[in-house]
């Protein structure tokens, strides 16, 4: 019973801390049964971060560490995606999800990426199992350690790291789509809106033209009549049947028009038209065509 050492109070004290300190840390730990973490970095070196969590659904809050303590657009979810509140203070994000089982936690920052001529550093404290896709056609130039994972498979680089201190340093091309174009820039998509209108435009278009083209260019008899007065009444019928016909007619057509009229009235006539320039006479083959003046 001699050899038995009296514990000093000090000690019994520090004893019982180290004890409660390792029984809080535990439930903090049980605050989470699961988790999933992804980070997607963009071109201009935002970042934004999905954080799914299975919780105790009897428990009034968890207490979340984000990534970065300078966050935009955060918003919390239950598994109806519907809004959880919640309280931030710096990166401690503390969630009361009393009766849910399942929150997402989404938000995006700016302050885990930075850059230095062409080369962007990503910089993560990460407590947690991280799936990270750096921007298309990136290309990394540095990792301070070896990733769990490094997926090459797509243009877009994905990098799954445990809970460490990470930088990882990269490039990008100096021509970089954004993700909602297309990669094939000889590739031009317009909307069926558009399309439908440019052809409206291009058959009323080709309609005129053809309209103007094709159209007959009508033939005012009554000018002419009007600025020759001395005309006869023959002489008006035989200009009104000429405008009827474009303006044009061989002198066989006006015979068969007037068969009560003499040839040699008509050939009198015709020539008396022509001497008064309102007519002109023109051979073609073996027949005289006659034409109306414009």
């Amino acid at each position: 019973m001699k050899n038995i050492k009296k514990i000093s109070p000090g000690f019994l004290l520090l004893f019982l801390i180290i004890i409660a300190v390792l029984i809080f840390s535990v439930e903090a730990q049980n605050d989470f049964t699961s988790q999933v973490t992804q980070v997607k970095v963009y071109n201009d070196g935002l970042a934004h971060i999905t954080q799914t969590l299975i919780i105790d659904e009897l428990k009034p809050d968890v207490t979340v560490s984000l990534i970065s303590g300078s966050v935009e657009n955060l918003i919390v979810l239950d598994t109806n995606k519907l809004a959880v509140d919640y309280e931030l203070s710096g990166s401690a994000l503390k969630v009361f999800s009393l009766g849910a089982t399942q929150i997402t936690i989404e938000y995006d920052t700016t302050s885990i990426t930075n850059k230095q001529a062409e080369v962007w550093t990503l910089i993560l404290n990460n407590p947690y199992n991280l799936t990270v896709s750096l921007p298309k056609n990136s290309t990394i130039v540095y990792l301070n350690q070896v990733p769990t994972v490094i997926d090459t498979s797509t243009n877009q680089l994905s990098l799954v790291l445990p809970p460490n201190h990470w930088e990882i340093s990269y490039t990008i091309p100096l021509q970089q789509d954004d993700d909602s174009q297309s990669t094939d820039d000889s590739t031009i998509t317009l909307p069926i809106q558009y399309l439908i209108i440019i052809i409206i435009v291009i058959v009323v278009t080709v309609a005129v033209a053809l309209y103007i083209l094709t159209k007959k260019r009508k033939i005012n008899p009554k000018k002419t009549i009007n600025r020759n007065p001395h005309l006869s009444k023959e002489d008006k019928a035989v200009i009104e049947f000429l405008a009827e016909k474009d303006g044009k007619a061989f002198e066989a057509e006006i015979r068969q028009r007037f068969p009560e009229m003499p040839r040699t009235s008509l050939w009198r006539l015709i020539k008396r038209l022509e001497k008064s320039e309102i007519i002109e006479v023109e051979r073609i083959g073996l027949e005289n065509q006659v034409k109306l003046k414009k």
